[in-house]
């Protein structure tokens, strides 16, 4: 079986976990803030730094990480979460990997921003999300930032929020069909959608751009297992890609500890046949990125 790899994780150092509404608030994060550490609810928020993600890895057999940043709203913020993660990547080069974060309002300066640490060897754009981050997918800026990531050969990861799904206040639903638009739009783009694409399982759109690839972040908490089944019936197992969103608590009602050694559990118990289930854990990200 190919390597197995975790191409949607995302961590934070204590700086940040110590107190996350407070650090957030300081840097105009309103959002993530809400997020991670909301007033009304509990938070399903887990944590973990660099070290700690590696011994969870290590725990689920999993042998490489891709470190997501998130959809921040402010650049400098992006700026701040790509520099701790080039950090741990080099203290871990053969365990963590990283996509650059970047708020495309920012225009010009978020470019340039990127092209840096796509020179650091970052191996992605994103996560980024437009009705957070305040950009449009036919906005001119985008552009610019397809036209770099075609340049440097890297995919996007773009989160998607299933329409049908409730979500929190504030939180726009994300239509595939809006994806498949900027695929056909992008031809010579890469696309992994987040959260398998907010409803692949059940879509009806008959023939999906072969530019989207499918990651399985967070489907424990959003759907049940069948969805790993009926995501491959839809698509095929070339383009769906293992990601766990750790470390959010996935099964918060059972540990409020994040898990990813659960999550594979749930895949290897799925009824995926053994050569869809290593293209799936690792098989299809190598060939996505060779340089993982």
């Amino acid at each position: 079986m190919s390597r197995r790899i975790d191409c949607h994780v995302h961590a934070y150092p204590a700086a940040v976990s110590e107190d996350p509404r407070g650090w957030a608030e300081a840097r105009g994060e309103t959002w993530w803030a809400d997020c991670v550490a909301p007033i009304d609810r509990p938070s399903i928020q887990g944590w973990a730094d660099a070290d700690q993600m590696v011994r969870d890895l290590d725990a689920a057999g999993i042998d490489q990480a891709i470190m997501l940043g998130w959809y921040w709203q402010q650049q400098s913020t992006c700026d701040e979460q790509n520099a701790w993660m080039a950090d741990w990547q080099k203290q871990h080069p053969d365990r963590l990997r990283a996509f650059a974060t970047v708020n495309i309002t920012a225009g010009a300066l978020a470019v340039h921003s990127t092209k840096r640490w796509l020179d650091e060897g970052f191996l992605g754009i994103g996560e980024l999300l437009d009705c957070v981050q305040g950009y449009r997918y036919s906005d001119e800026s985008f552009h610019a930032l397809a036209e770099l990531a075609r340049e440097y050969d890297v995919p996007f990861n773009l989160h998607v929020t299933d329409p049908k799904l409730d979500t929190k206040s504030g939180m726009q639903p994300t239509p595939l069909n809006d994806f498949v638009d900027l695929a056909n739009a992008l031809p010579d783009n890469t696309f992994i959608l987040a959260h398998l694409g907010g409803g692949l399982p059940w879509s009806d759109i008959s023939q999906l751009p072969t530019n989207l690839y499918f990651d399985t972040a967070a489907v424990p908490l959003i759907y049940h297992t069948d969805a790993y089944r009926r995501a491959v019936a839809a698509v095929g197992s070339d383009r769906i890609l293992f990601g766990s969103d750790y470390p959010l608590r996935l099964h918060p009602r059972d540990s409020k500890h994040p898990a990813i050694d659960r999550i594979v559990s749930e895949i290897q118990s799925a009824g995926l046949a053994e050569d869809e289930l290593s293209a799936m854990m690792g098989r299809n990200l190598q060939r996505l990125l060779p340089r993982v």
